[in-house]
């Protein structure tokens, strides 16, 4: 079963957002971006300055849809560029990706 889990929050162009991604969120961006679920980590490897900003931006609006309030997002692409500027708020993006896609898990059961 898919343990896809992770909150967090993060500051782009001095907004502060909060990010929970869920099976929900995943749904989400595989339907915008047309990505099969079979195809996610692909398209990851292939496009990580889409695909984690992606995996960010859907969480945040599951985050608002779940508590059924309006997320107020700019659109994806404005989204990109603002993260896309600053390389530490890339960085928080990725390592929240990553951990909620259980790469921690994956590293700390190999040891």
């Amino acid at each position: 079963m898919n343990q896809l889990r992770g909150e967090f929050t993060f500051t782009i162009a001095k907004k502060k957002y909060n990010a929970v991604l869920t099976l929900n969120s995943l749904r989400l961006m595989c339907q915008h971006f047309k990505v099969p679920l079979d195809k996610l980590q692909d398209w990851m490897g292939e496009d990580p300055l889409t695909a984690v900003p992606a995996f960010c931006y859907y969480g945040v609006k599951n985050d608002a849809l779940r508590k059924g309030k309006d997320a107020k997002l700019p659109e994806f692409d404005v989204w990109c560029a603002q993260a896309l500027d600053d390389s530490d708020t890339l960085e928080e993006m990725m390592a929240a990706v990553s951990s909620a896609l259980g790469a921690d898990d994956q590293a700390k059961s190999g040891n």
